[in-house]
């Protein structure tokens, strides 16, 4: 046991710099991925209804259109859920708020799988948005302080988010090759398939309760230093005693309210920093949705097989070139930087896309190859780098409220993706890849612009003077 005095704690400051410096003594990638699963349950639910879209318009005998802008509610009220996701953080706690987030998303996802018409289906899209809206920020805030701002692995740990979200699409497309074989009604295999990931719902919600816990960071935000020693104890191996002086500890002290957020996030030290993230973020979710979420669809375009040969190449794809894509990314991303990887992935997808629509469908194989070039490009690159742009590009008061902002603008992108892209391949068919290849134009063009580069930055230094400026904006407007 170690005999070194306890460290003194005055200040929620004094948190942050032990947290920093002490990572997790139960951490590393699987305690990451516990943290990430709402991740994964959002790269699931959304790859399912992708392919489930065709059949959910012709049940309901709505348009596909009609069909994709439904599905595409769940982005409107995750905008929704990830802009409140700060406040409710900051009144419920990290462990309550994931409860919430992850239970919204189980109870939605089991209810529109026994949908009897569209409206029902429509409003549990909603409800599931909110609650995905609600995780993120939570997710990868606690990815940080679980392996400290200052380690080499925290960008990361953060960017692992990628390789989760493609482990999840490639899952889903291996429920859905047996359930394909064990059914006989094919249009019934979205609503089985979306069944099994309330269930997993249920399972991230129950691991993260045992495994993850609360914030140290939270708990010190809101003076509960008894709390706070516990944790630190418990969770990081830190042997600490509150001052007699300490910010609240005196009988009857209040722990202070915080506003003003999202005024920090746009004053000169925050502005560019968070355009860089929000248009990252924004662009690689749009490319994203497009290609992706509909790539059963579009494979069903370029190969033959049927149904089976589709599922079958959209799990190859997701599995040889998105898993992998998204370690190397996680890999990568200390070496070379969030906004470097970022700028070249968006340059791999947009060539790749160029070159698909020059080819259209006379050469399926290579076409199949430069699908899975655009998914690994997207997944080495900007898919993840979005979020952990914005994620540590924020001290740990903000920080909440900068990664729910920055998800809730790449929203926008992901319905751009979601809905125009069903209509430009109807359309256009393969000639719809030209007009894509804007989309990352604009990603690299901003990356070109904005040189913040965050990985390896001592942001949570700021945290003290931040949480300053956000207590004394509350006291203002008060």
């Amino acid at each position: 046991m170690s005999t070194s005095p306890p460290a003194v704690i005055r200040r929620p400051q004094d948190v942050v710099d032990l947290v920093n410096a002490h990572p997790a003594r139960r951490g590393g990638p699987g305690i990451a991925l516990v943290a990430l699963g709402g991740v994964m349950i959002d790269a699931y639910q959304a790859a399912m209804v992708g392919f489930g879209n065709s059949y959910i318009a012709d049940e309901y005998d709505i348009s596909k259109g009609a069909a994709a802008a439904v599905n595409a509610t769940v982005l409107v009220a995750a905008l929704v859920g990830g802009l409140i996701a700060r406040p409710l953080i900051e009144r419920l706690g990290q462990r309550r708020a994931f409860v919430l987030g992850m239970g919204l998303c189980a109870f939605a996802a089991a209810a529109v799988a026994f949908a009897p018409n569209i409206w029902i289906v429509l409003l549990c899209r909603v409800v599931m948005g909110v609650g995905l809206g609600i995780d993120f920020p939570l997710a990868t805030s606690a990815v940080v302080e679980l392996s400290g701002s200052r380690s080499s692995s925290s960008g990361r740990s953060v960017n692992l988010w990628q390789m989760g979200w493609y482990i999840s699409t490639t899952v889903v497309y291996l429920v859905l090759l047996p359930l394909n074989q064990l059914t006989t009604v094919e249009s019934d295999l979205w609503r089985y398939g979306i069944f099994v990931g309330a269930g997993l719902a249920v399972l991230v919600m129950v691991g993260r309760w045992f495994l993850i816990g609360e914030s140290a960071l939270w708990a010190a935000r809101r003076q509960r230093w008894d709390e706070t020693v516990r944790i630190l104890r418990d969770r990081y191996g830190v042997h600490a005693t509150v001052a007699p002086d300490a910010e609240g500890a005196a009988p009857g002290g209040q722990a202070p309210k915080v506003r003003g957020a999202y005024r920090v996030m746009f004053d000169r030290t925050y502005r560019r920093r968070t355009v860089l993230g929000c248009v990252v973020a924004t662009m690689q979710a749009w490319q994203y949705n497009a290609v992706g979420i509909y790539l059963p669809v579009t494979l069903g375009g370029v190969l033959s097989g049927g149904l089976a040969g589709s599922l079958g190449g959209s799990a190859l794809v997701n599995a040889a070139f998105g898993i992998t894509g998204g370690l190397l990314g996680s890999l990568w991303v200390r070496r070379f930087g969030a906004r470097r990887l970022s700028m070249a992935g968006f340059a791999v997808v947009a060539v790749c896309l160029l070159v698909l629509g020059a080819l259209g469908s006379g050469a399926p194989w290579l076409a199949l190859f430069l699908l899975g070039l655009i998914i690994f490009g997207h997944a080495a690159g900007p898919g993840g780098l979005g979020m952990t742009i914005a994620t540590l590009s924020y001290p740990p008061s903000i920080r909440p409220a900068g990664v729910g902002f920055a998800r809730a603008i790449m929203r926008t992108g992901a319905i751009a993706g979601l809905v125009l892209w069903p209509m430009l391949w109807d359309g256009l068919g393969t000639e719809a890849f030209f007009w894509l290849a804007l989309v990352p134009g604009i990603g690299l063009l901003t990356c070109l612009l904005i040189r913040w580069e965050p990985v390896g930055q001592p942001v949570d230094d700021e945290d003290a003077d931040v949480l300053r400026r956000i207590t004394a904006v509350e006291r203002v407007t008060v």
